[in-house]
């Protein structure tokens, strides 16, 4: 059985756990359906300290070739992401209507690269300038040191300048003719990197998964010629589709992608894009003897690191892990995860400058663990922002190796149970 089959069938039990069961009323017995237990005892509030076993952040989300969504930012010393398109087979003949032979291109007009922005999550405020650049090399350009030189100004193919009301869905960046029909001439590459500039934060996300970015030229001028369209791909490395296509649209972090946190603390979100994997050992007589009426993870929140110190707020999501406890590679359970909503987990809002106690509730997780049994799922969640990557924002909690009164750990509130039957 394949693991999608395997992880569908844990999904939908789980997802029956949380539908099913009867309702709990803690206030009376009255009116409890038959086999209810009685929870018309006193609520009991307690706080389990070490059911926290394990939590470990990992970076790099999301990971090359998942998505093509990529944002673009320039906050000074705090982010500065790139992304670079590459075009690796370029026309090299057309063919006019009606004519019995192609002919050889001989002159490159209206290049235009067109690609579509996220004007719903990235809002721009003020003009912001888009820069292309010719970021083709012998070397590798996937490494830094390569590629950021070729961000200069000798190597630029088009600036433009897009004042708010001008960026709607679809942007179009004028382009050098005369670069790109020398491409074209002599049998190269085209790989375009893109960066944005302006005064302040600057913030763009473009869209790549839906609508390829692509770019448009022509090459004849009569109309019976129609335009030539170039769309993202690449040759290298060879023998590799995967990476190949991973690698035909993909960011350049030029400023911002911190390394681990440190010691005693984890963290969410960032330029780096990390997640937090959290592993809890709850008693089972919390699990089996007493109805859990709220169950909280309590963190202690520390302010972020001084480049991702930002008052802009962000979003955490809080997922479930769909595995069963004989997977125990975090970075495989990291990609097992259920979506918040279906479990009932709420999103949360910190802004990275803050400090203090946070909680997230996972009552309705308790519940489904219970149905489910600890022998056939890991008792664990993953915290996460939704759009990974695209701030400088990080969040930075302390961890189970952090401060012992700092430590995360699990309240809740709960009933005994008191036995079945028929009131």
């Amino acid at each position: 059985m394949s693991d999608r089959i395997l992880r569908t069938a844990l999904g939908a039990v789980l997802l029956i756990g949380v539908i099913a069961g009867c309702s709990e009323n803690v206030t009376s017995t009255l009116g409890c359906p038959t086999l209810c237990v009685d929870e018309s005892a006193a609520l009991r509030d307690t706080v389990l300290n070490g059911s926290v076993v394990l939590d470990s952040s990992l970076f790099g989300y999301p990971q090359l070739g998942d998505t093509r969504d990529i944002t673009l930012l320039n906050q000074g010393d705090s982010a500065d992401v790139r992304v670079v398109a590459r075009y690796d087979s370029l026309p090299l003949r057309y063919q006019i209507s009606g004519a019995s032979s192609d002919s050889l291109i001989r002159k490159v007009d209206s290049a235009t690269m067109i690609f579509v922005i996220d004007t719903l999550t990235t809002r721009v405020t003020s003009a912001i300038t888009i820069e292309a650049f010719n970021v083709d090399t012998v070397a590798n350009d996937t490494a830094l040191k390569a590629v950021l030189p070729l961000f200069r100004a000798g190597r630029l193919l088009g600036s433009q300048t897009f004042n708010p009301g001008d960026l709607k869905d679809t942007v179009r960046l004028q382009l050098n003719n005369d670069s790109l029909f020398a491409k074209i001439r002599d049998t190269l590459h085209l790989r375009v990197g893109l960066r944005i500039r302006g005064d302040g934060s600057r913030k763009l996300r473009v869209l790549g998964t839906l609508f390829a970015p692509r770019i448009r030229i022509k090459v004849y001028s009569d109309t019976t010629v129609p335009p030539d369209t170039l769309y993202p791909n690449t040759l290298a490395p060879a023998n590799n589709a995967y990476l190949q296509g991973a690698l035909s649209f993909y960011r350049v972090v030029a400023k911002g992608d911190l390394s681990y946190p440190p010691p005693g603390t984890f963290v969410i979100g960032g330029v780096a894009g990390a997640r937090t994997f959290l592993k809890f050992d709850i008693p089972q007589t919390v699990i089996d003897s007493v109805t859990v009426i709220r169950a909280s993870l309590i963190l202690q929140q520390t302010r972020g690191r001084s480049t991702a110190r930002t008052s802009d707020s962000l979003s955490i999501f809080t997922h479930p892990v769909l595995a069963s406890p004989q997977v125990t590679d975090v970075s495989t359970l990291m990609n097992f995860i259920g979506s918040s909503a279906v479990y009932g987990v709420d999103s949360l809002r910190f802004a990275p400058s803050d400090s203090g106690q946070r909680s997230v509730e996972l009552v309705n997780l308790f519940r489904t663990w219970k149905v489910v049994g600890a022998t056939n799922t890991i008792r664990s969640i993953v915290l996460r922002t939704p759009l990974e990557s695209a701030s400088a924002g990080e969040l930075s909690f302390f961890s189970m190796e952090g401060p012992v009164a700092l430590r995360p750990k699990l309240r809740i509130t709960y009933v005994p149970r008191r036995g079945f039957g028929i009131p």
